[in-house]
C-alpha cells in the first residue's frame, strides 16, 4: 500500500545516490577544466548542460517512480470510496488530479534545473577565478540537490495530492471529515485550532472549507495532517 512518507524517503534516497555518482564525474570535469585556457573554458561552459546530466544520472527515473506512487495513492482513495458505495471518480475530476500531479512533478524538475544553474554559475566563477581543483571541489561540496528544500517540496506536493484526491472523490457527498495527524510542539496554530475545534461527529464539507486548514491547503508546507473520511 502506497504511503506518503515512505514514497518521499525513497525518492530522496535515490537522489542522494545519483548525486554521489554525479559529483564523482563533476570532480573529474573540474580537474580537466582547470587546465583549460579562458577561451577553452568559455567554450566548454557553453556546451555544458548539468541539468541533462542530472536527469540522465537517474533523476528522471526517480521521478517516474514517484509518479507511480501518485497513481497508487489515487487508486487507494478510489478503493476506499468504492467500499463506501461511492462511484469511482472520472471525467474532469480525474483530469484535474492528473494536472495537479503533473504540476507537482514539474516543480521537482524545476528544483533540479535551479540546482544545475546554481552549480554551473559557481563552477564557472571558481574556474574563471583560477582557483585550484581541490578548492573548487570543496567550495561546491555544500551545493546539494538532495536538500531539505527538495524533501519539503516532494512531501508537500504528494501530501497535497493525496488530500485533494480524497476530497474530490467524496466532494458533495453526505460524509463527515476528521483532521488526522499529530498534536505536539511542532503543530502549527492553525492545525491545532482545527483539531481542537472539531465537532464530536466530525466536520461537514462546508465546515472544512471554512477552517484555517481547508482541503488541499491544510497547514501549509510540510504539514503532517490530512483530511480523512470518518
Amino acid at each position: 500500500m502506497a504511503q506518503v512518507q515512505p514514497a518521499v524517503d525513497t525518492f530522496i534516497n535515490e537522489i542522494k545516490g545519483l548525486e554521489k555518482n554525479f559529483n564523482k564525474d563533476l570532480n573529474i570535469a573540474i580537474v580537466n577544466l582547470s587546465r583549460a585556457s579562458d577561451t577553452q573554458l568559455i567554450n566548454s561552459m557553453a556546451q555544458l548542460n548539468l541539468f541533462n546530466e542530472i536527469i540522465e544520472k537517474g533523476y528522471g527515473n526517480a521521478l517516474n517512480k514517484l509518479d507511480a506512487q501518485y497513481t497508487a495513492l489515487l487508486e487507494q482513495a478510489i478503493k476506499e470510496a468504492e467500499k463506501r458505495g461511492v462511484t469511482a471518480l472520472s471525467g474532469p475530476g480525474l483530469q484535474g488530479l492528473e494536472v495537479l500531479k503533473d504540476l507537482n512533478i514539474d516543480n521537482l524538475l524545476d528544483e533540479a534545473n535551479r540546482h544545475s544553474n546554481i552549480l554551473t554559475q559557481q563552477l564557472f566563477q571558481n574556474l574563471y577565478a583560477g582557483l585550484p581543483p581541490n578548492q573548487i571541489i570543496e567550495n561546491l561540496a555544500g551545493t546539494n540537490l538532495a536538500s531539505h528544500q527538495l524533501a519539503v517540496a516532494t512531501y508537500t506536493g504528494i501530501k497535497t495530492f493525496d488530500d485533494t484526491a480524497r476530497y474530490k472523490i467524496f466532494e458533495g457527498l453526505d460524509v463527515k471529515w476528521t483532521y488526522f495527524g499529530p498534536l505536539d510542539e511542532r503543530t502549527r496554530d492553525s492545525c491545532r485550532n482545527t483539531k481542537g475545534n472539531e465537532p464530536e461527529g466530525g466536520y461537514t464539507e462546508k465546515q472544512v472549507l471554512s477552517t484555517e486548514t481547508p482541503f488541499g491547503l491544510r497547514g501549509g508546507y510540510n504539514c503532517r495532517h490530512s483530511w480523512e473520511v470518518r
